[in-house]
């Protein structure tokens, strides 16, 4: 175990609210969003798809078809019976011609009859999921007053099978949500005297320690209390690097344990897992509405007359009734209603695995549309905790280690960030770290030690110089910048400068956003003017606004988008609530974030890489483009069709066919999200 791992981990943590401060989740209420297949498509189901449902849990155990359609498709071969039974009858013995077309009727209203349900039911809703069945009542009516019971069956049995075609397409997307599932342990085995005993997941209670093996799934979120090793969190936060983990690291149920015994305190029920959180926010995410698929489903109500107008049009020109149900068949706007939402999922799931959590899918597509990104420095562009900068001897006597190794006398085992950050320094630089003695923190001044009859200082330089009875020196060190004194046995050793240093990415980060289309960056900080606007023109901010106190965030926030501005607003902390609630967009740094910042936000950054904001950019363009490239196929499909059937190329049964391939494509098209990421 490495001490630089050990010093980065103690850095972060300071900053660190719960372990599971990556992933709040607001309790919105919010529509389902609809579909035009009706209850018994795939569709539906996967619009209803629901992480703690039957259903779901079936679909993660590689279930092959949901229940309705099972027993639709059931139907559909008895119907399919009666209709041959029907024509053989007749063929044999046209003296009994009735007998067989009382059979070819009866096989019709087998498969008709829920269709027709349906359709009646979308008369008393506003829903646009019943389009479909009415429309297809309506060609089913048609067919069977005109005695083509063939063509009345063949309609809903065709489009039972396309239905089946469909859901395995789309069931490619359902697995990729519900993998998250798959990622959990059901038990675990928990220690109690000395002794392991096995229990189920949900009984485990917080303060309880679990045992996890090499090669085993971690079941908890908690704290190590004993061993080392390697975790692969990549289902987590979407980190490929293992991370060490050791005494004290925090760590999450569905994550892989790679090479160690790890000894686990729990710290959250079950229910409250990162993992679960997860589900949980691609549950409530997947009923949310993006825009587009208001917009979507506010045309779907003008298509349903458009489309009865055309079959009548149609019936009254051409004086064929086949062609006025083939139009009505065809025109059923299955694909244009998957259009967004099967995108959205894919880009959901996708955003998951990359350790972008997205509470509502409008938040998605408003990304799309930003062009100013506001940054708050402290924890979000910067690691938010000191790192020793710069060492400064008091004369050309005196070498940095020397001035190093005093001030570590009075460093260990203070808790000031100076002091750790001096400590973490050694550790780093593998520097031998001395024991501490008679520690004092003197409030608002420093840290006194006396070791073997040597007594040392380290801060404030009024209050050295006072306590060694000299003259204040002047700074040898940036005046803008933390530093601190050193002085010993009598004299002074030097001067320490210290800094919070940006994210190593965050430059490369601001650059690939501004291709995505963002002109503008700020950024805002409680610092001073000089520190401020040293990090802001190191990264290449456009502007930087310093000393700002929360309240003149949020101002600089409304200020913009009373400008015309479309603005994402990155922060971390308590203060950055009120930016983040303003802004059209809100992002919180899950690591090291506080509660209030997350709960406060749109997305939620579960990962301490500045490189996934642009992950984000990147997804929701992608998301938009195959959400217009899905309603293109959609709509060109659809009208393409209709305008063949309308021209007598393609009959009622023939419709039937090709009707669900619109979908298909669709669904196919949403799913390349999740290869592409």
């Amino acid at each position: 175990m490495s001490s630089e791992a050990k010093e980065k981990h103690n850095g972060s943590s300071q900053n660190s609210g719960s372990p599971h401060s990556s992933l709040k989740v607001f309790e919105n209420d919010v529509e389902k969003s609809g579909c035009s297949h009706g209850t018994g498509c795939a569709c539906s189901s996967f619009l209803n798809t629901d992480p703690d449902d039957k259903r779901f849990n079936e679909i993660s155990s590689d279930a092959p078809l949901g229940g309705l359609l099972k027993m639709r498709l059931v139907n559909s071969v008895l119907a399919l019976v009666l209709l041959t039974a029907g024509y053989i009858y007749k063929r044999l013995s046209p003296e009994q011609a009735q007998s067989g077309e009382l059979l070819m009727a009866l096989a019709s209203l087998i498969v008709a009859f829920p269709v027709l349900v349906e359709g009646l039911k979308g008369l008393f809703s506003k829903e646009p999921k019943f389009m479909t069945e009415q429309l297809v009542s309506l060609a089913i009516l048609a067919s069977m007053s005109q005695g083509e019971f063939a063509a009345a069956t063949f309609i809903p049995v065709i489009l039972v099978f396309g239905h089946v075609l469909e859901e395995k397409s789309i069931m490619g997307i359902e697995k990729a949500v519900a993998s998250f599932k798959k990622l959990a342990a059901r038990e675990a085995a928990i220690v109690e005297n000395g002794k392991e005993r096995k229990v189920g997941i949900e009984t485990i209670k917080v303060g309880d320690v679990v045992v996890c093996y090499p090669g085993e799934v971690i079941p908890v979120d908690g704290v190590i209390v004993e061993g080392d090793s390697f975790v692969d969190q990549a289902t987590m936060t979407g980190e490929s690097v293992p991370l060490e983990v050791y005494k004290g690291v925090s760590v999450f149920a569905g994550t892989a344990n790679m090479s160690g015994k790890l000894l686990i305190k729990t710290v959250k029920l079950s229910k409250d897992f990162l993992f679960n959180r997860i589900i949980s926010l691609l549950k409530e995410a997947e009923k949310s509405k993006a825009p587009i698929v208001k917009l979507i489903e506010k045309y779907v109500y003008m298509y349903f007359p458009f489309v009865i107008a055309t079959a009548a049009i149609t019936l009254f020109v051409t004086g064929s009734i086949g062609r006025a149900v083939a139009i009505l068949v065809l025109s059923c706007p299955c694909a244009l209603v998957l259009a967004s939402p099967t995108a959205m999922i894919s880009a959901l799931v996708t955003a998951s695995r990359n350790g972008i959590m997205i509470k509502n899918t409008a938040f998605l597509e408003k990304v799309s549309e930003i062009d100013t990104v506001v940054f708050d420095k402290t924890g979000t562009v910067t690691f938010g905790k000191l790192d020793l900068e710069e060492i400064y001897p008091f004369n050309d006597s005196i070498s940095p280690d020397e001035v190093l190794k005093a001030a570590a006398n009075s460093a260990v085992g203070s808790m000031h960030p100076v002091s750790a950050a001096i400590v973490g320094y050694l550790h780093a630089n593998s520097m031998e770290i001395p024991l501490s003695g008679g520690l004092e923190e003197v409030p608002g001044n420093g840290v006194k030690s006396e070791i073997d009859g040597k007594v040392y200082y380290l801060g404030k330089i009024a209050w050295i110089s006072e306590a060694l009875g000299i003259k204040a020196p002047e700074s040898l060190a940036p005046s803008h910048g933390i530093s601190v004194w050193v002085a010993g046995e009598g004299k002074i050793f030097g001067q320490i400068s210290f800094s919070d240093k940006p994210r190593p990415e965050m430059a490369d980060a601001i650059a690939a956003i501004k291709d995505c289309g963002v002109k503008r960056f700020a950024l805002l900080t409680g610092d001073k003017k000089e520190i401020g606007e040293e990090v802001g023109n190191k990264l290449g901010f456009d502007e930087v606004i310093t000393e700002c106190l929360p309240n003149d965030k949020l101002n600089y926030i409304n200020k913009l988008k009373e400008g015309g501005s479309k603005v994402l607003f990155v922060g971390d902390g308590v203060n950055d609530a009120l930016a983040l609630k303003a802004g059209d967009v809100g992002v919180a740094m899950g690591k090291g974030g506080s509660d209030v910042s997350i709960q406060n936000s749109d997305i939620t950054l579960n990962t301490s890489d500045m490189m996934a904001l642009h992950k984000m950019f990147v997804l929701s363009a992608k998301t938009r483009s195959i959400i217009n490239q899905n309603i293109f196929i959609a709509t060109g499909f659809t009208f393409f069709m209709m305008l063949l059937a309308s021209a007598g190329f393609l009959g009622p049964v023939a419709g039937a066919i090709v009707h669900n391939l619109g979908g298909v494509f669709v669904a196919m098209n949403s799913a390349r999200l999740l290869k592409e990421f």
